[in-house]
């Protein structure tokens, strides 16, 4: 407990104070009320004391894994002999020693396999025993099978794994292919055909279906629940909307299992469990997927009232993350939609807890909430303006920032700042010696422009929307366009004041640049994304002043005068003017780029196709592709060995850019190590990530 809270200093100070004689005390300052030298004494042995008390509870804490700190976790597990992965998070190592006697009590059962996946790395999982999916002669020992006439006799045959639950496959047979959607099933969790041996080692798709392998599929995505949002109505298509508020379309996900789903009511999960991109079919195969996972409501503001829209009244594209009313909307009533959207990771703007590994943001008084959505009338100079809904803002005024301002979004929202029919940018002007944070704020439509002089401007967990580009030769310009036709445009930040300390963390950010005498002296970049769109434009651009980027991907050109990069990926060419200043360590760098000195790093192509997806919105932006690591161009002296990788390039063996905070190979470094604890007897895991 903080100092602050417990007042410790103040209680065995007070107590000091009146062990001493009176008389010590009358005379210790002649001005009453004002602390003497030794009361400022006693004051100091006091605040020791206090510390001594502290340390003296946290002791006791530290004897249950459970409230122990982070560097005695290890130690708590050498009285169990628990294998701990070095480099694993806390979290997924206080899990382990915690849950130890239990993973051993039921070691080898696929429930506990799926429980260790998901405690260890934090990702779904479902584990097949891929020896019960080889085709066979049957024999007389085999129960007997065959279309069922009853419905008790299919429920028994599903229950006992005799016929697949979509395509009524017989175990051991020959595929059904009626079912559409049961046979594109194929080679996945959820495959209900059966396969002739394949004895080679496991490597991508191969190896697969031998008595040995246990299949461990991982669903790595995270599935985020966003809403009420409002959504975007679709140009030409009366009664349809986009889920997304900025208007794209993207798959919606399923909501995931959720955290009591493990131990005695664990049950093999089913594709609706898991976070995934639904399938029109699966809306109709789970029941409950709806609502669990999406929901619209028709909202009244005279008098505040919300009434859900039956599901039966909906018509669903859940692969373009669209739906359809098929009753009018009443007058008066607006459409609001809450949905589960996938992504990597716990950065830029989202409905998360951002208080976990983020930044300390400052909250002056006073403290202004805004809830409804629509126009925001006015924005304060200084103090803080929390947005506390999702709700899209059409609307809000230029800001001039005259002490300590800060907008953010409640905790666990994701309000969005559309301003697509603004004529002109956002302008915040600030006043000498002024600060400004902005903090889980979505902006798109328009740029940001920093006028004045600023003394430090903060994001933590922003998005300021990179746009999307047009498909390759449609028509109507660069840029994508939103379902209600706007261009889905870059959010430029321009400086044209001074900014002495600009600092972004956990964002994803357009292009950053300077004009009309700006001027950024210290540029500080983490745990973020930075895009240039179209591509081959540049991400950051600054004549002047100091950079530092950890843990960034960058996905465009960068213009800087000096640069510090620690685990980037930068994925075209970079040219900095101070070469003698400055490092880039464990990173990727495009070939024919200009930079300071290199230590551990890799050389690629410029504009490499290293991700999955460069469009945000996409579940797998910016997330890289299985062979990614392909792309590492030869190093010019092979005598000095081999380069590092993308993958696991980061310094302590991450994969290198803004999800190295995700550790993902590490985790798949930790799986496979405890899996070797409590695997069955002969068996083998093949790790396959899904997403």
């Amino acid at each position: 407990m903080s100092g602050a809270r417990d007042h410790y200093e103040i209680y065995y100070a007070d107590k000091l104070w009146a062990l001493l004689p009176a008389i010590y005390r009358a005379q210790d300052s002649v001005t009453f009320g004002a602390a003497g030298p030794l009361r400022e004494m006693v004051n100091r042995i006091g605040a020791e004391a206090a510390m001594l008390r502290r340390s003296i509870e946290r002791m006791w804490d530290d004897q249950s894994i459970e409230t122990c700190d982070d560097w005695i976790i290890p130690y708590i597990g050498d009285l169990l002999a628990t294998r701990i992965v070095a480099d694993l998070d806390a979290r997924g190592q206080r899990l382990d020693v915690a849950k130890t006697i239990y993973y051993r009590r039921r070691k080898g059962t696929l429930a506990v396999l799926e429980e260790i996946a998901h405690d260890i790395t934090g990702w779904d999982a479902k584990v097949v025993e891929f020896f019960r999916r080889l085709g066979r002669t049957r024999h007389g020992l085999d129960p007997s099978i065959g279309r069922a006439t009853s419905a008790e006799a299919v429920a028994l045959q599903q229950a006992e794994g005799l016929v697949g639950p979509l395509t009524r496959t017989p175990i051991g047979g020959f595929a059904d292919l009626r079912n559409v959607y049961g046979a594109s099933r194929a080679h996945t969790a959820f495959d209900e055909a059966f396969h002739t041996a394949d004895l080679r080692a496991a490597s991508g798709r191969f190896g697969w279906y031998r008595i040995p392998a246990l299949g461990v599929f991982l669903w790595r995505l995270k599935s985020f629940a966003l809403g009420p949002v409002t959504p975007v109505a679709v140009a030409g298509c009366p009664g349809w909307y986009s889920f997304d508020p900025t208007g794209r379309g993207g798959p919606l996900f399923a909501a995931g299992r959720a955290a009591n789903a493990y131990g005695d009511a664990w049950v093999s999960p089913a594709e609706a469990d898991l976070p995934t991109p639904i399938a029109a079919p699966m809306l109709g195969a789970a029941s409950g997927l709806y609502p669990a996972s999406l929901s619209v409501a028709l909202a009244t503001t005279t008098p505040p009232d919300s009434q859900t829209v039956a599901a039966d009244r909906l018509l669903l594209r859940p692969a373009q993350g669209k739906f359809a009313l098929l009753d009018a909307v009443p007058a008066g009533a607006a459409v609001q939609a809450s949905y589960h959207y996938g992504f990597s990771s716990e950065i830029g703007a989202g409905p998360f807890d951002r208080r976990l590994g983020a930044l300390a943001i400052a909250t002056p008084a006073p403290v202004v909430e805004e809830a409804a959505g629509g126009t925001l009338t006015s924005v304060p100079g200084t103090g803080t303006l929390r947005l506390d809904s999702s709700l899209t803002w059409s609307e809000v005024p230029d800001v001039a920032v005259a002490g300590a301002l800060t907008l953010q979004a409640a905790n666990q929202e994701r309000p969005l700042l559309r301003l697509v029919g603004r004529a002109s940018a956002w302008v915040l002007t600030g006043a000498p010696g002024s600060t400004l944070t902005l903090d889980g704020l979505f902006l798109s439509g328009a740029d940001i422009v920093l006028r004045g002089a600023f003394d430090s401007v903060t994001l933590s967990c922003c998005t300021l929307d990179p746009g999307s580009a047009a498909p390759h030769g449609a028509p109507g310009g660069p840029y994508a366009a939103a379902a209600d036709g706007h261009a889905l445009v870059p959010t430029r930040l321009w400086v044209e004041g001074t900014v002495r300390q600009l600092v972004a963390d956990r964002c994803i950010l357009g292009p950053i640049a300077t004009r009309a005498g700006g001027l950024i002296e210290s540029l500080a970049v983490s745990n973020s994304i930075l895009q240039a769109v179209p591509a081959g434009g540049a991400a950051i651009a600054l004549a002047d002043g100091s950079v530092s980027l950890s843990r960034v991907s960058v996905l465009g050109r960068l213009d800087l005068h000096r640069l510090q990069a620690s685990e980037c990926i930068l994925q075209d060419r970079a040219v900095v003017d101070d070469t003698q200043d400055g490092c880039v360590r464990f990173s990727a760098w495009a070939d024919g780029s200009v930079l300071p000195r290199k230590y551990e790093c890799v050389r690629i192509p410029p504009a490499a196709p290293l991700f999955v997806s460069t469009d945000i919105g996409e579940p797998g932006y910016a997330q890289l592709l299985a062979m990614a690591d392909a792309q590492i161009l030869p190093v010019p002296d092979p005598s000095r060995g081999a380069p590092a990788l993308i993958s696991t390039g980061a310094e302590d063996g991450a994969e290198m850019g803004a999800f190295a905070r995700e550790k993902t190979p590490i985790k798949t470094r930790a799986l496979l190590l405890k899996f070797q604890e409590y695997m069955p007897a002969g068996l083998v895991p093949v790790l396959i990530p899904v997403t």
